[in-house]
C-alpha cells in the first residue's frame, strides 16, 4: 500500500514538472522580454538615480564615554532624517546645500563589546553616507568641531588641562628641589651641616630627578594631546557607491 503510495506522489511530480517545463517552452518569448525589459528599466536606473558612497572616520578621545557617543549620534541622524538642514549646517559648519547631500551620520563606540574605562581612550567610529564626496574634508572638520564645542566635553577638556598644569608645577618645584639638595651634597654643605654622619649616595637623587623630568614630559605630552577628538584615520573617497546597487 505504502508503496503503491510512493509511486503516485512520483508520477503526480513528474507530472508537475512537466507542467512547468511546458508552460516555460510556450511563454519564453514573453518571459525572455520581461527579463530583457527589466535589465534594462535596472540598468537605467542606476545611471540616472543619485549615487550614495559610504566612508569611516575613526578618532579617539579620552572623555567621550560610550552613552554620550551613541546619544549624539542619535541627535545627529535625528535632524538629518528630518530635513533640518538649517539646523544640520549650524551644528557642522556646512553650507544647506553640502548638509542636502548627507544620506545619514552614524557615530558610535568603535569598542562596544569592550568594557570601558574612565581613564582609559575610547575609539569612535563615525560612518557617513553622503552623494558629494567633495565635501568629505569639510565633513570631517565639522564632526570633530561637533563634537569637540558640547558644553560637557569642553567643561570635561579644561578639567583635564588645569589637572596636567597642575602635575607639571608639581613635578618642576619637586626638580627645583631635588636640583638644590643635590648641589648642597656635591658642595658638602649638606655634609658639613650634620658633621659628617650622615651616608648618603647622591645617584639616588638623580634618579629621583631623571624620574620626575619623566612623568613631567608625559604630563605635558597629556597636556598637548587634552583635546577631546583625535583623528586616527579620516574618511577616505571610494570609486564604488553603496546605491544603487
Amino acid at each position: 500500500m505504502e508503496t503503491s503510495k510512493t509511486s503516485s506522489d512520483e508520477i503526480d511530480l513528474q507530472e508537475l514538472f512537466l507542467k512547468i517545463v511546458m508552460m516555460i517552452r510556450r511563454n519564453f518569448s514573453l518571459i525572455a522580454l520581461f527579463f530583457v525589459i527589466g535589465t534594462l528599466l535596472g540598468f537605467s536606473y542606476s545611471m540616472v538615480a543619485t549615487k550614495v558612497y559610504e566612508s569611516k572616520l575613526i578618532a579617539t578621545s579620552d572623555i567621550l564615554l560610550e552613552s554620550y557617543v551613541d546619544k549624539i549620534g542619535e541627535n545627529l541622524l535625528a535632524i538629518i532624517k528630518d530635513k533640518n538642514l538649517p539646523l544640520l549646517s549650524t551644528k557642522l559648519n556646512l553650507t544647506e546645500a553640502e548638509c542636502a547631500e548627507i544620506s545619514s551620520i552614524t557615530i558610535e563606540s568603535a569598542q562596544k563589546d569592550k568594557p570601558q574605562k574612565e581613564d582609559e581612550k575610547k575609539w569612535v567610529l563615525i560612518t557617513v553616507k553622503i552623494s558629494d564626496q567633495n565635501i568629505l574634508p569639510k565633513l570631517q572638520n565639522g564632526l570633530v568641531s561637533y563634537l569637540e564645542n558640547n558644553e560637557y566635553v569642553k567643561i570635561r577638556v579644561e578639567q583635564k588641562r588645569n589637572f596636567n598644569k597642575e602635575l607639571i608645577k608639581k613635578a618642576e618645584e619637586e626638580i627645583l628641589s631635588l636640583e638644590r639638595f643635590k648641589n648642597e651634597i656635591y658642595n658638602g654643605n649638606f655634609f658639613q651641616g650634620n658633621n659628617g654622619n650622615i651616608m648618603f649616595d647622591p645617584t639616588e637623587v638623580n634618579m629621583k630627578i631623571l624620574k620626575l623630568s619623566e612623568e613631567k614630559l608625559k604630563y605635558q605630552n597629556d597636556l598637548e594631546t587634552v583635546n577631546s577628538v583625535q583623528i586616527v584615520e579620516g574618511f577616505t573617497r571610494f570609486e564604488k557607491p553603496v546605491s544603487p546597487n
